[in-house]
């Protein structure tokens, strides 16, 4: 990634033309409202649905459209006028509604906010012992604007949990923390259960800057989501933080966006040690060929160099798969196709496409064919729906998704050009090798309260000792089962369902308490034990968001 560091001086020393704005949270409330405006009333100008997070500006000329804006314009209202000027130390602070403490002083603009999440709850298992669980995450936000054309943002938690048993599985199995990566375990003293809990450190920041009018550019440590559905098969945010160079070109109907970014390569948890690396270039190309119909290309590359980036994956109007085969077919180079049709200014119909590798001849074979189920057709596909206002009920919404990844998608010779990043997936949390429906629904019956409820169902084959039969993405394909004959659901054929009710009521701006209930089953076909678990939670949160936990 030194490479590109190479390009900081140049960005920073371009002119700056256009105005440029903050982002939003990454799966924030924000989104939703923007996402229900582009059915209820689609709209040409503004966001492209699909990437995420969204622009705080895009958010500000939605509340100034919308009747339904009073959270918006709150949570958006970077140089809006202070309050009047302090007569006391507390009148200080607030004089925003959305920032514990803003200043404006000519052409600079700062807000600081706090941060916190406390979360107690318990856990009954199948043979009726319970474990304690918690949640503590504290930390800070700044965020910053220099004569609205240069913008910064640093969010750093300092998190201790005792997690679901399903969660606390996976930690070991794979030595980090979903959404997070290092972490350190200790005895939280909450219970007689030695090494209970997990402590782990969250930092990520930016800054961001306008090259010329219609080309902006972020460098910074976080993640990116590309895709209109609660999954996303292309790029999602469940893996840790990583560092990056996103570039985006908005002309006409055009949102076209760039990432480089430094990834860590699978690793066993160590201290004190360097990890290995590995890179990635994607690009993303999203149209609106009308109000209500959005198409989106993408393609991305991972590879690993010991002497850092490949430079010739730089260039920002290239089809990636024939740099690749330029240098020799090394790397892992992935192709997707997003798409949203929203009509009736009630239905959203979206889903995604992507391709690992594609031989024609080799797809539309039988599993139970003759040469059929050839384990390199690597490919995945998601199609949802979204009902917005059911049944004519305001704010009672209703969404519908599939997704489905054949066996050993995402996967590579080794580590070095996997599709994952700090031991977890890119895309989906399941890997590959899985069928998954779910159905959410979402109401909010007054403007501070907010319902959730969530059913999701999976299919997938894990692997017992020794074996890969395509699910864990972290393996090798050289170390496959079979060459064919690969279909979903191979090895241990797992079914999963998991339930999710969740509460949530506004206090003030962005300070919640919430109350949920979860169910998950996991069963093996041919075996007796069937893992479950109910747990139910209380909990506070402070400018912080609620994160499900349905993998």
């Amino acid at each position: 990634m030194k490479t590109l560091i190479y390009f900081l001086p140049l960005l920073l020393s371009a002119s700056v033309w256009a105005q440029t704005s903050q982002y939003s949270p990454l799966q924030g409330p924000a989104d939703d409202y923007l996402d229900r405006a582009q059915t209820l009333a689609p709209q040409l100008e503004g966001a492209h649905t699909s990437l995420r997070p969204f622009l705080r500006s895009d958010l500000r000329k939605l509340a100034s459209q919308s009747p339904d804006s009073s959270y918006l314009l709150t949570d958006n209202a970077l140089w809006d006028s202070l309050a009047p000027a302090p007569k006391s130390f507390w009148s200080h602070f607030y004089r925003q509604k959305a920032n514990l403490y803003a200043l404006q002083t000519g052409d600079f603009y700062f807000s600081v906010n706090p941060l916190l999440h406390l979360q107690a709850g318990g856990e009954r298992l199948e043979d009726g012992s319970q474990n304690l669980l918690f949640l503590n995450r504290r930390g800070l936000r700044l965020e910053g604007d220099i004569a609205k054309r240069l913008f910064f943002s640093t969010t750093l938690t300092e998190n201790q949990a005792a997690f679901p048993r399903h969660i606390q599985n996976r930690i070991s199995q794979f030595g980090a923390v979903p959404r997070a990566g290092f972490y350190k375990v200790y005895d939280s003293q909450l219970t007689d259960a030695p090494e209970d809990g997990v402590d782990y450190l969250l930092a990520q920041g930016h800054i961001g800057f306008q090259i010329m009018p219609y080309i902006s550019a972020r460098l910074g440590h976080g993640r990116h989501f590309i895709g209109d559905g609660h999954r996303s098969l292309l790029l999602s945010d469940f893996s840790n933080n990583y560092f990056y160079l996103q570039l985006d070109t908005r002309i006409w109907r055009f949102h076209y966006r760039n990432i480089f970014a430094e990834l860590t390569q699978d690793h066993a948890p160590v201290a004190n040690g360097l990890y290995p690396k590995k890179y990635l270039a994607a690009h993303y190309l999203d149209l609106k060929l009308s109000k209500n119909l959005q198409i989106g290309l993408f393609e991305a590359i991972v590879f690993g160099r010991e002497q850092g980036f490949e430079l010739q994956y730089l260039n920002p109007l290239i089809f990636y798969r024939a740099v690749e085969q330029g240098l020799g077919s090394p790397d892992n180079a992935m192709l997707g196709l997003n798409f949203r049709w929203d009509f009736l200014r009630r239905f959203a119909f979206y889903g995604q496409v992507v391709i690992d590798e594609f031989v024609f001849s080799e797809v539309f074979r039988s599993p139970s064919a003759a040469n059929g189920g050839w384990w390199a057709n690597k490919q995945g596909l998601q199609l949802g729906l979204k009902y917005r206002n059911v049944a004519n009920i305001n704010h009672l919404d209703l969404q519908l998704e599939f997704n489905t990844v054949r066996p050993y998608t995402y996967t590579f010779r080794d580590s070095s050009a996997s599709y994952t990043h700090y031991n977890q997936p890119l895309a989906h949390p399941l890997g590959a090798n899985f069928r998954e429906f779910l159905a959410i629904i979402r109401y909010q019956p007054m403007p501070k309260l907010q319902l959730r409820a969530q059913c999701t169902y999976a299919f997938y084959g894990q692997d017992s000792s020794g074996s890969n039969w395509g699910s864990n993405i972290h393996l090798s394909y050289i170390t496959r089962e079979q060459e064919y004959g690969n279909q979903i659901g191979q090895g241990l054929a797992t079914h999963l369902l998991y339930l999710d009710l969740l509460g949530s009521y506004q206090l003030r701006h962005n300070l919640f308490v919430d109350l949920g209930l979860s169910f998950r089953q996991e069963k093996i076909t041919g075996l007796i034990e069937s893992p479950q678990a109910l747990w139910g939670r209380l909990g506070l949160r402070w400018n912080m968001l609620e994160r499900g936990q349905d993998f």
